[in-house]
């Protein structure tokens, strides 16, 4: 998450995504809906199950830029972004009222509840302030126990490197160790903190018949399995115009191998040994975990170790031989 460090400078003044920026019109989405899952039991995060959200409310955004403009705001004096604005959006969202800050670290609307995606507008233009969203989460701590990684450490304290939501989507190779049980179902994102939340009792499902909101043909047509053995070809053609492509490919099969061990998917063990001579060492690396966790085939993950030419992953799967009671 270096990214952060490097941005630093950008996200500390708005300056740096619009010079001379004097207001921020600060917007949120609710995507209350059920809960998503996969055929074979993996889960994804509610905000990924419809049309890529970055695309869906930056046209929405597009839109409302250009009402702006009708009303006499200069188009050159607007800059929109979602997500990837380099500004501070959730202090911005609780400052412009949208919400109070989660000890989670997400941002809650005290009527809607805690299913929220920002997006900004920046203006040159000075516009009155909104006074700060009313609510808090007291000392509530229904989201600190029940994350499975420990990243809530605190209340407003958390450790992005743990959270689910970066190490099956941000993070690229092996995912360490520890982590990998408490990954449980997850293949992208992870709603748990959202779920146990108290005003997720304000939360409403939108409407089915929102393009943006419609579950994803691939959602309802793949597998976990058909995840594992997703190939280059078929991820090009049906997985288009989702978020899920933010983990890539080799990602989300990574993330499957580890879910069909914790599901203790014995079907899976084929595809898994394959996967074994896959090029993306995280991909090998979770597929030897996953067999581990199986207890198959140790023959396949050592021959895999014994041809290793990372020590890094040869010292991984030597671990996951641990598991049969073997060594290196």
């Amino acid at each position: 998450m270096d990214y952060l460090a490097r941005n630093a400078p950008r996200i500390a003044s708005a300056d740096g995504f619009l010079p001379g920026a004097r207001s921020v019109i600060s917007l949120a989405w609710d995507y209350s809906r059920p809960q998503v899952s996969l055929q074979g039991g993996a889960l994804l995060a509610r905000y990924a199950a419809g049309r890529d959200y970055h695309r869906a409310l930056g046209a929405r955004l597009k839109k409302l830029k250009a009402t702006l403009v009708r009303a006499g705001m200069s188009a050159e004096g607007l800059r929109f972004g979602v997500d990837a604005v380099p500004v501070l959006e959730r202090a911005l969202a609780g400052s412009a009222g949208l919400g109070f800050q989660a000890h989670s670290g997400g941002i809650i609307h005290p009527k809607l509840g805690p299913y929220l995606l920002l997006a900004e507008i920046l203006t040159k233009e000075e516009l009155p302030p909104d006074a700060p969203s009313p609510g808090s989460c007291g000392t509530c701590r229904a989201c600190l126990d029940i994350c499975p990684t420990g990243a809530i450490q605190a209340p407003f304290e958390v450790d992005g490197q743990l959270c689910l939501s970066y190490t099956t989507i941000e993070h690229r190779g092996p995912i360490p160790r520890e982590l990998r049980a408490a990954q449980g179902a997850w293949i992208f994102g992870c709603d748990l903190c959202l779920e146990v939340c108290p005003y997720t009792k304000f939360s409403r499902e939108r409407r089915q018949d929102d393009p943006d909101f419609q579950i994803h043909p691939a959602l309802q047509t793949y597998s976990l399995l058909g995840v594992l053995e997703l190939t280059q070809e078929a991820w090009d053609r049906d997985w288009t115009g989702i978020a899920v492509r933010r983990a890539r490919r080799e990602g989300l099969r990574r993330n499957a191998a580890l879910a069909l061990g914790n599901l203790g998917e014995e079907s899976a063990v084929p595809a898994l040994e394959l996967c074994l001579e896959e090029p993306d060492a995280g991909l090998r690396s979770a597929a030897a975990w996953a067999l581990s966790r199986l207890g198959a085939n140790p023959r396949a993950v050592d021959a895999a170790r014994a041809r290793e030419e990372d020590a890094t992953l040869q010292k991984d799967l030597a671990e996951s031989l641990e598991t049969w009671g073997l060594d290196s």
